[in-house]
């Protein structure tokens, strides 16, 4: 990146951060939900420059704050810029969980499954730390669920995911704890992907609760009602995504970058939807002809 660039991410994710009152982590992680990659990852970089290492051991943290960096790339589904990252200081066991994981689900969706499984392997061992354990026990089973998914092993990949939300469920709603993103919209793409809808479209209700109102579960929604054939309800889902994504700077295929297979596309165009991959039709006409970029 260059020092232009970076001096604009930087001053970009300052504006961000004084607009809404808040940590660069919680703009973050609001911006993700919205769909403002741009946006996400500006605040990242202000939080990794405002938040040095450093302070954070220096106060007996473990870096878990930090970890957005790499969770705002899985987000996005930005599998070459998280394997391409150097390893972090491993003073900072929570940091460290967070490039893990990070660079284990880009492993797995890329189809380097051997890596992979020596990422998770590695991130397993930092379970041991009580102050990690839940959170590495979530970060755990994504990665086993993403290199589940690539192989196309749907049920075991469904049950890690499930494993997952159950885990996330019982972590503290603390800004500095919390997980970046809900597991529910992987879990929901993935049964989408599975032709499982009715479940899906139970995990997309359960999410929208949690998450009024967020974009990612009403396209995930508008999915799993229009496979069982409930028009009405699938197009009041799309109005409401509509809605929701006025603002974002991405374009989505499912209610997360989780595709059945390893993804060897190099950008968002490349992608097709998990539910265009099912056989029997397309699910996500009407989204397509929006084109929400």
């Amino acid at each position: 990146m260059s020092v232009l660039r970076v001096a604009f991410v930087l001053s970009a994710g300052a504006a961000l951060c004084a607009a809404h009152a808040q940590s660069p982590g919680e703009v973050a992680r609001l911006a993700a939900m919205q769909g403002r990659k741009s946006d996400t990852l500006a605040a990242v970089e202000q939080l990794t420059q405002s938040l040095p290492v450093a302070r954070v051991l220096a106060t007996g943290g473990t870096g878990w704050e930090l970890t957005p960096q790499y969770s705002a790339l899985v987000r996005f589904g930005l599998w070459d810029e998280l394997i391409a990252l150097l390893p972090p200081d491993r003073r900072a066991p929570g940091l460290v969980a967070g490039y893990l994981y990070g660079r284990g689900v880009a492993l797995a969706a890329r189809g380097r499954l051997a890596e992979a499984r020596a990422t998770l392997a590695e991130l397993e061992v930092l379970r041991g730390d009580a102050r990690l354990h839940d959170l590495v026990a979530v970060a755990a089973a994504v990665v086993a669920a993403r290199i589940a998914a690539s192989e196309l092993h749907h049920e075991e990949a469904a049950a890690r995911l499930r494993e997952a939300v159950a885990t996330e469920d019982r972590l503290p709603l603390d800004g500095s704890v919390a997980w970046f993103f809900p597991v529910r919209h992987l879990l929901g793409a993935e049964l989408v992907s599975a032709g499982q809808t009715a479940e899906a479209e139970h995990v997309y209700r359960e999410d929208l609760e949690r998450n009024p109102d967020n974009g990612w579960s009403l396209f995930g929604l508008a999915a799993a009602l229009r496979a069982e054939g409930r028009k009405d309800g699938a197009a009041d889902a799309e109005r409401r995504f509509l809605a929701a994504w006025r603002g974002a700077d991405v374009r989505l295929l499912a209610s997360a970058f989780w595709f059945p297979g390893p993804d060897t596309t190099q950008c968002e165009c490349q992608r097709a939807s998990s539910a265009d991959r099912q056989p029997g039709g397309e699910l996500l006409g009407a989204q397509h002809e929006a084109r929400v970029d």
